[in-house]
């Protein structure tokens, strides 16, 4: 038999030697080859996290453009998943310890049911109460909930594209769940948010991640107030969530009159000065968990967003050329500025540029961004404005003409393994994520504001591609602590012989065009030395051991490992 290390050290190889072969070295039309060229699993695999034979046969039923209209219309809300979730036993550690007046807890070690993130705001307030003796881990559950369920929903899902949407809007307005207790706590609100939102509009949107405690906590806005004025959440508003790094002329310009369009009130680009003056906007904005505002006042203890007046710079403010008259109504400074944001043409661009990439088109032409970002600003004021651009991103003739050149990320490509497998997920801990860490992908917990790269190139590499080949090769063990059920160690009904199981497993993964894809198992038979002929039962080892062999060397084609 050959061994685990040697398999992967050669599966790793043909892996990276696929990206190197494909054109520009990551991706081209050489990974557009195969069973991915079919529109079918196209659109399946970019608008979901990963093509099943079950969703493929919905599709045809369907048609594509009905199919695209029913993605669209799924609601946020899916009782049947909450319940997937809430049935899930987290695993919980930790060793007694003690307040800081000394008073203790005791040690624990349990496993306990998913639950603390569907509570209200208000209702973990008790996590940060120092007074209280609570434990750190307890404190950071609320996140870690959220982190274990996100697995569940990529795979589990019906409302696939919102999900994949969900994912994209968490990148771009990234928090780091687990920065302090702050964003632990408020995290699980902030993820409903986002899901409530991502098909939604974008100005509607970007007034409640300006408003969203986990986001006021992890830029620093929630302390931030008159003289000087916290400037984090005001350079990532401008850098990241609205106009871009490509709209930043700091560097071109010496004075704010001289950028193209400032003495008109709409400057085409930001500078040092609008980022000070954005900042001073958003001053009083905090959060309502009972902090200290004066003597003797407090915000409200609601889990949610508070304005302290007193706070706020109230003085005359220039923002992209425009005055804001001084002694303004509460909060009508920030409204303004995400208004002139969310209007901007630059905005429209830089935002729609980032979903074509994350929808998988890395490198649109000119015209097809033009096309988006135009629908992008001309639909601004719709409640569905981001459905309308995905609509106009999908129909396009372009995004099928288009062959699969994205490569998937970590997060991404486990969950479309999963449910190429069929498996079930319920995590009983947070081995798939820390595992998942060493490819580079730490869900929900990237330190910088930017996210995860979206780009290819950045995961073509040899640690993040030999990561993945680890996790694949023990995504469905018993110890992973992932899936229900160690699914691989018995081989399906169906199939007689080592033959059928290669092809069993091509089904699976190319279910248009299992032909395209039996050259993988077949592969791995040859590399054990056995024959197709041959009987698939031996024992449990010997039979999970060749399932894993065959389902990684199905994952690690250019059909699937490319978008």
């Amino acid at each position: 038999m050959l061994t685990r290390r040697a398999f992967h050290k050669g599966l790793t190889g043909l892996a990276l030697a696929a990206l190197a072969g494909a054109r520009g070295g990551v991706a081209g039309t050489s990974a557009g080859t195969g069973a991915a060229t079919d529109p079918a699993r196209l659109m399946l695999n970019r608008l979901t996290h990963g093509a099943t034979p079950e969703a493929m046969e919905e599709f045809r039923n369907l048609g594509p453009e009905a199919w695209l209209d029913h993605q669209l219309a799924q609601p946020a809300d899916e009782p049947a998943l909450d319940a997937r979730i809430r049935a899930i036993r987290l695993r919980i550690e930790y060793d007694a310890g003690q307040s800081d007046d000394g008073t203790p807890w005791e040690a624990v070690s349990e496993y306990r049911p998913v639950g603390i993130m569907y509570e209200d705001p208000a209702d973990l307030l008790h996590l940060l109460d120092f007074d209280q003796p609570i434990a750190f881990e307890e404190r950071e559950r609320p996140a870690h909930e959220v982190i274990a369920a996100s697995m569940v929903r990529a795979v589990h899902a019906r409302a696939q594209l919102r999900e994949v949407m969900t994912a994209f809007w968490h990148e771009h307005f990234s928090v780091n769940a687990l920065k302090n207790e702050l964003t632990a706590v408020f995290f699980p609100s902030y993820d409903f948010m986002l899901r409530r939102h991502a098909l939604g509009n974008f100005r509607e949107m970007l007034g409640k991640v300006a408003r969203a405690p986990a986001m006021l906590a992890y830029l620093n806005n929630d302390e931030s107030r008159a003289s000087p004025a916290n400037e984090n959440y005001a350079r990532e508003l401008m850098e990241l969530h609205t106009l871009g790094a490509e709209n930043y002329f700091d560097t071109r310009y010496r004075h704010w009159a001289e950028v193209p369009g400032a003495r008109a009130g709409l400057a085409r680009g930001y500078t040092e000065q609008d980022v000070h003056e954005v900042a001073r906007a958003f001053t009083g904005w905090t959060i309502g968990d009972g902090r200290e505002t004066g003597e003797g006042t407090h915000t409200p203890r609601t889990g949610r967003f508070a304005y302290v007046e007193g706070w706020h710079d109230p003085y005359q403010k220039r923002v992209l050329g425009r005055e804001l008259p001084a002694n303004s109504a509460p909060m009508q400074d920030g409204e303004t500025v995400l208004d002139m944001l969310a209007d901007h043409p630059g905005t429209a661009r830089f935002v729609s540029r980032k979903m074509l990439r994350r929808l998988g088109i890395e490198a649109p032409s000119p015209g097809y961004l033009d096309r988006v970002a135009r629908v992008f600003h001309d639909e601004r004021r719709t409640p569905d404005q981001i459905a309308r651009v995905i609509r106009a991103i999908v129909l396009d003739a372009e995004f099928t003409a288009t062959p699969p050149a994205k490569l998937r990320r970590p997060f991404e490509f486990m969950a479309a393994l999963y449910r190429a497998t069929g498996a079930e997920i319920a995590p009983r801990d947070d081995t798939l994520y820390w595992l998942m860490g060493r490819t580079g992908w730490t869900q929900h917990n990237v330190r910088p504001p930017t996210g995860h790269s979206d780009s290819s190139r950045h995961w073509a590499n040899t640690n993040a591609i030999s990561g993945m080949v680890s996790l694949t090769l023990e995504a469905h063990a018993e110890w992973m602590a992932a899936t229900a059920s160690p699914l691989l160690r018995e081989t399906p009904a169906e199939v007689r012989n080592l033959a059928g199981l290669a092809r069993y497993w091509a089904g699976r993964f190319a279910p248009e065009a299992p032909d395209t894809q039996d050259d993988a198992g077949l592969a791995v038979i040859g590399a054990f030395g056995l024959d197709p002929a041959d009987s698939p039962d031996t024992d449990p080892d010997s039979t999970e051991w060749l399932n894993q062999a065959m389902v990684a060397a199905n994952a690690f084609t250019p059909a699937f490992m490319f978008r």
